[in-house]
């Protein structure tokens, strides 16, 4: 027994020694020198406590090398899951249940698009792409550390190419603009309650406020006539909603209600009398987080703020001359074509009266521990056929292809962000801006001379007659007339009035309402920003901190005198309805009222379900619940039941059964209905969030407040999870009369390492709303990085 226990006790201390030796395989050298071929000169990586590097280099493409390596050092599994995803080749690594996911991303070309936008990029972007690529690879050939998941998948990353940065580009301009799935929405409820009533279902954005009044930008971009299509259509619009969903899994294209805020006010609006910039993107949240802190310093270069892992850029950030923000524009850029398809010949389709033959590429998915799947992929004039990436789509009668202007050849984004980096004044940044084509954005901007700006980028298409809600038919008369010159996109410097606020609301009042789309977000984050910036004369950074961390709900502020008109159908309503009346409408953490609030929205949002018959709704809008309780609507209708119920009757009984859902999950005690016990922001691990006993591991989450009217956002599921999917990826407060100390802060933490402790450690600074400085202090670590 003696012999067998020391056989164990060996056994055991062999198994901690090897998880030692695993664990530690998988931390970078982050101190010292290292020798590696494709520098010109050495490189400094000064890395704080954070994880936050400062790369110091001798030229502009040593810089990028270096930025580079540390992405490497830091993110490797990131970017290798990032390019895969991009490229199409995820079940190359996880197996035949991705293959439908890599059929829709290479059918959209995602992949092509980008070595597409390669080969037409500018020798400048070209120089620095490479330099980047060899900075990676250089951390490739030289590094033994890999994050675990590697080796869990035993995966083995390839070098990297120029290519691999771009697709991911392209991924996030899909995912900033996914209005053929709302086409596809549309359609549906178009098919289930017929326009009018499913106009009333998706009512449009509002028109004001605008991000410009037309006394700021009174200029007319070209546009069509912007009527509603009467193109009839009949296509198995479910199927091809299932195919979207495909990618959406991936967490790309599939949130409603991703968004972001940004405004910056000039020195006539703050205490210190110089500007001050604020911004913080909603994106779909995840860890490691989309974003990756740095400094990057060489002549001619000197830009601090967020960048994309994969992607050599400081994205959102600053230089010594000036700052910039960017929130999506929620652009129009997508629709979907009908094709008519030649009954005798399946090649073959009509457009501007000839019959075309389709082209065709056939593309090979590689499948872990299975075969080959050979995808045939059709396009048409418009774009790739997307009807064709499920099984059995040849009897759908209708071939529907995506026009998407983030496919066009002429693509600069990569340019466009390292012209901004380097930007020393308004003009050098405007001729940056647009030099972006794939994304639409709204950029905020100020300078150190006291100017504050705004200006939008973006290919955005000329319809000549449709309104871009609905597909159209693929005949020829719908095709785009181009694109809005970029000169005659709206801008402004110096407005007056003093600030700028971008909140996805309308663009600009002088525009025509359809030019650049028209299902914008609600307005409420813009109008409360708006009265936050009124509220004094002049604001200071903390003001501005305080504001990016509102959760004052204007859409609760809207909503509740309806709700408050309810007759209680029980005691436990009752006690609910009396905490409601005393809410001050902040949707705070530690909020009760918040809790019976969102829950009774979720019961009200499952008003429309009667009518469309199946047909998944989605999140319901909080304008649409407003307009049919403020109408006595026959929405309020159960027409699956044999009475007639009123609004009145609707709103007891589902405050009912949001009481009895608190009370079964929170228990009895309305003390306990804490918001943050409900509403948790979840940040799913890409690969291991599906894995159950991993999951605890590589997964995070944490309890929040808000929702997705306030301006620190924290929209909810309406499934009944009230899970927090997306939201406010990262913070920046530029203060333009000290921009050392411009504060940062993103969601989860700087390493993609799940056994390094920065891998979560700014979970509890976002949370808070605590930021940070970047290299504020001494760096804890410092690697030099020196030619071979």
């Amino acid at each position: 027994m003696k012999r067998i226990g020391v056989v164990l006790g060996g056994l055991a201390l062999a198994g901690v020694l090897l998880a030692f030796y695993l664990v530690r395989r998988t931390f970078p050298r982050e101190s010292g020198s290292v020798r590696l071929a494709g520098l010109s000169a050495p490189v400094s990586i000064a890395t704080d406590g954070r994880g936050v590097p400062r790369i110091r280099a001798g030229s502009i493409p040593d810089a990028f090398f270096g930025l580079g390596y540390a992405h490497a050092k830091d993110r490797l599994w990131q970017m290798e899951f990032q390019r895969r995803v991009g490229s199409g080749r995820l079940a190359e690594i996880l197996g035949n249940k991705l293959v439908p996911a890599d059929g829709f991303l290479r059918t959209i070309g995602f992949r092509r698009a980008a070595e597409e936008a390669w080969r037409v990029a500018a020798p400048g972007a070209r120089e620095l792409l490479e330099a980047y690529s060899r900075g990676v690879n250089a951390y490739l050939e030289t590094s033994p550390a890999r994050s675990i998941e590697f080796r869990i998948l035993r995966v083995s990353p390839e070098p990297w190419q120029p290519a691999d940065s771009l697709v991911w580009a392209k991924m996030m301009a899909w995912d900033l603009a996914g209005n053929a799935r709302d086409e596809i929405r549309r359609a549906r409820f178009v098919a289930a309650v017929g326009r009018q009533k499913a106009s009333e279902l998706l009512p449009l954005a509002a028109a004001e406020p605008a991000i410009l009044s037309e006394e700021e930008w009174p200029g007319r971009s070209p546009s069509g006539g912007f009527q509603v299509s009467s193109f009839k259509f009949q296509v198995d619009w479910p199927r091809l909603d299932s195919a979207f969903d495909s990618l959406a899994a991936l967490g790309f294209g599939g949130g409603e209600s991703l968004g972001s805020n940004s405004w910056v006010l000039a020195g006539s609006r703050t205490a210190s009398g110089r500007p001050i910039l604020a911004n913080d993107p909603h994106l779909g949240l995840r860890v490691p987080s989309v974003w990756y802190l740095a400094a990057i310093d060489a002549p001619g270069f000197s830009a601090v703020g967020a960048t994309l892992p994969g992607v050599p850029a400081v994205i959102i950030g600053h230089n010594d001359r000036i700052a910039w923000g960017l929130t999506s524009l929620a652009p129009d850029v997508q629709d979907l074509f009908v094709e008519q398809v030649d009954p005798a010949d399946p090649r073959r389709y009509r457009h501007r009266g000839e019959w075309k033959t389709f082209r065709r590429r056939t593309e090979r998915i590689r499948v872990r521990s299975g075969a080959d799947v050979d995808l045939t992929v059709r396009e048409s004039v418009h774009g790739p056929i997307v009807t064709d990436v499920f099984e059995g789509a040849g009897g759908l009668g209708a071939a529907v292809a995506l026009r998407w202007s983030g496919l066009d050849p002429e693509d600069h984004a990569a340019e466009a962000f390292v012209a901004i980096d380097r930007s020393r004044g308004w003009n050098e940044f405007l001729a940056a801006v647009r030099l972006l084509r794939s994304l639409a954005q709204n950029f905020v901007y100020a300078d150190v001379d006291g100017h504050i700006g705004y200006a939008a980028s973006g290919a955005m298409p000329i319809r000549p007659r449709s309104d871009g809600l609905l597909p159209v038919s693929g005949a020829g008369e719908d095709d785009w007339r181009g694109f809005i010159p970029a000169d005659a996109l709206p801008r402004v410097l110096d407005p007056p009035k003093g600030f700028i606020v971008t909140a996805n609301n309308r663009v600009a009042s002088g525009a025509p309402l359809g030019a650049f789309g028209l299902t914008w977000a609600e307005p409420y984050r813009a109008i409360r920003i708006r009265q936050m910036i009124d509220a004094k004369p002049r604001l200071s950074v903390s003001d501005v901190a305080a504001m990016q961390l509102d959760r004052r709900s204007l859409q609760a502020e809207e909503l509740l005198p309806l709700l408050l008109r309810t007759a209680p159908l029980d005691a436990p309503s009752r006690d609910a309805l009396e905490r409601l009346r005393g809410w001050n409408r902040e949707m705070a953490p530690e909020s009760v009222p918040a809790s019976i609030y969102a829950a009774w929205f979720v019961e009200l949002a499952k008003m429309p379900e009667g009518r469309l018959r199946g047909v998944p709704r989605g999140s319901t809008l909080g304008r649409f619940l407003i307009d049919a309780l403020r109408g006595n609507s026959s929405w309020c209708d159960d027409v699956r039941t044999p009475g007639v119920e009123t609004c009145g009757e609707l709103q007891a009984a589902t405050l009912q059964r949001a009481v009895a859902f608190l009370r079964s999950r929170l228990g009895p005690d309305p003390a306990a209905w804490r918001w943050e016990r409900l509403h948790a922001a979840r940040f799913p691990h890409n690969v291991f969030d599906g894995v159950r006993w991993l999951r605890p591991w590589f997964s995070l989450e944490v309890g929040q407040g808000g929702d997705a009217s306030t301006v620190n956002v924290g929209a909810f599921r309406q499934d009944g999870s009230f899970a927090m999917t997306d939201g406010p990826s990262y913070r920046q407060i530029v203060d333009l009369a000290d921009l050392p100390r411009s504060r940062y802060v993103f969601t989860t933490g700087q390493s993609g390492n799940v056994f390094d402790g920065r891998y979560r450690d700014l979970l509890p600074e976002w949370r808070e709303g605590r930021t940070l400085e970047i290299g504020s202090g001494a760096p804890a670590k410092v690697l030099l990085l020196e030619p071979r």
